[in-house]
Formats: structure tokens, C-alpha cells, sequence
């Protein structure tokens, strides 16, 4: 058996390509820290001490809404500070359809959003406005076609509505 070697006469370009290769896992942490800290990019409001304090049962009772109707399905749709969100979970836990609004990379609570709910033949079964970040439905189960609008952005998505228990969407907008 013939064997040949062949000697490694590095070039000017190695050097360079095995620069970047070394280099590059001591760049890449410095990137990604920037995307999982938030906090140290321009922009970013720290939560106030106060607005960590969950709210007292006297806040919560304060900000009670009111059940609303759409083509004779129930819903609750708040969740403007924390008070009204904190009661908007506990009373909407008994709904089956939670559904949460926000846009941008932090994330920053929403209303006034337009959701519509339709069957799978194209029958709008409900339609309504946010009143604040949150909507609780009291949809029948299922499975549904839903468009939420805010401002020029839309967002479609399937929904499985189970026969028990509670389904819950967050959806983002840019």
C-alpha cells in the first residue's frame, strides 16, 4: 500500500479563516446577551416597586368589568392595570378561551384590539373589541379560525376550544 503525505503549507487566508473560527464563540456570548438581557438595550423601563405589589382585594373589587355579549356568547375583556388584570384571572378562569395582547420585543400590553372568531365553513361566531390587554370567552367548544387586528397588524391562528379547562393564546404584534 502507497501512502502520500502532503505537507500543511498555511497561507495568508488560513491564518485568516482560523482567526474567525477562534474568534467567533468568544463574539457570539456578546450577541446573544444582548437578546437575553432586555434590560441593557436602549429603551427599557424598569417595574417599579409599586408595580410589583399585587394588588389588595379592596383593588381587585374596584375594578370589576362587566360581562359582555357578542351574537350570545359571554366574554370579559379588561386588564388595564393590575388590579382589573388580576380580577380578570380569577373570575375568567371559568371561561374556556383566555387570550392576551401585546406588541414589540418587551412586550407592552395592548387594547383596543378587534378579534373575530369564525367556524371552519366561514361563519362568524364572535366579534368584539378589547376593552384592555385581556379577553376572556365563553366560547362553545371547538375548533375555530380567529383574526385579531391592532392598529395595521393582523394575526390568524386556529383555535381548539376543549370540552373542560381553559385554552390561552398570547399574541404579539410588532
Amino acid at each position: 500500500m502507497l501512502m502520500t503525505t502532503h505537507a500543511f503549507k498555511p497561507t495568508r487566508t488560513t491564518g485568516l479563516v482560523l482567526g474567525l473560527v477562534l474568534t467567533l464563540p468568544m463574539l457570539a456570548p456578546t450577541a446573544w446577551a444582548a437578546d437575553d438581557e432586555p434590560w441593557k438595550k436602549p429603551g427599557w423601563e424598569p417595574i417599579t416597586d409599586e408595580e410589583r405589589q399585587p394588588p389588595s382585594p379592596d383593588e381587585m373589587a374596584e375594578s370589576a368589568v362587566e360581562i359582555s355579549e357578542s351574537q350570545g356568547i359571554r366574554y370579559l375583556s379588561g386588564g388595564l392595570g393590575a388590579g382589573e388584570r388580576a380580577w380578570l384571572q380569577q373570575h375568567g378562569a371559568s371561561y374556556p378561551v383566555a387570550l392576551q395582547f401585546s406588541k414589540g420585543e418587551r412586550g407592552a400590553f395592548v387594547s383596543s384590539v378587534g378579534v373575530t372568531i369564525r367556524t371552519p365553513d366561514g361563519q362568524t361566531r364572535f366579534e368584539a373589541t378589547t376593552d384592555g390587554p385581556m379577553i376572556f370567552i365563553d366560547l362553545p367548544a371547538g375548533r375555530y379560525d380567529v383574526t385579531t387586528r391592532y392598529q395595521e397588524h393582523s394575526r390568524d391562528f386556529s383555535l381548539q376550544v376543549p370540552t373542560s379547562g381553559q385554552t390561552s393564546q398570547s399574541i404579539n404584534f410588532p
